[in-house]
C-alpha cells in the first residue's frame, strides 16, 4: 500500500486536532476527498477490456489502524483479478495501473486535504 506523508502542514493539522470532535469530522471529510481524487485517477488508468475492473474501484471510508487514519482505494470485489494485472504473472506482464494513478494523483490529493482543512478552520 502507497502511504503518503503530510509535511508542512503541522500547525494546521495542530489547530484541527484542538477541535476535537469537530476537528476528527474535518480531518475525515479531508481524508475521503483526497480518496476520491486518488480513486479517480486509478479508475483513468485501470485497463478496460470488458469494464468491471475499471466499475470496481472504490475508495473505502476513513478507517484507524495503528492509531493512523486512512482511506483505501483499489478495486472491490467484482475487481478481484486487478492484483493480477497490477503485478503481473508468469504469463502476464504487469501493468501497474494502481501505481500509475497513485503516483499521477498524490500531489492532488494532498492539496485537497489542505484545501479541506482550511476550509473547515474557516481560513
Amino acid at each position: 500500500m502507497a502511504k503518503v506523508e503530510l509535511t508542512g502542514m503541522e500547525n494546521l493539522i495542530a489547530e484541527v486536532e484542538k477541535l476535537g470532535v469537530q476537528g476528527s469530522r474535518i480531518e475525515n471529510r479531508a481524508l475521503r476527498e483526497a480518496g476520491e481524487v486518488v480513486r479517480g485517477a486509478i479508475e483513468k488508468e485501470a485497463p478496460k477490456r470488458t469494464g468491471t475492473l475499471k466499475e470496481s474501484i472504490k475508495a473505502s471510508g476513513v478507517r484507524t489502524r495503528e492509531g493512523m487514519k486512512q482511506v483505501l482505494v483499489g478495486p472491490g470485489d467484482a475487481g478481484w483479478y486487478g492484483k493480477f494485472v497490477e503485478f503481473g504473472t508468469v504469463k502476464m506482464k504487469a501493468n501497474p495501473f494502481m501505481a500509475r494513478g497513485y503516483e499521477t494523483s498524490k500531489e492532488e490529493a494532498v492539496e485537497k486535504i489542505a484545501e479541506e482543512l482550511k476550509k473547515g478552520l474557516g481560513l
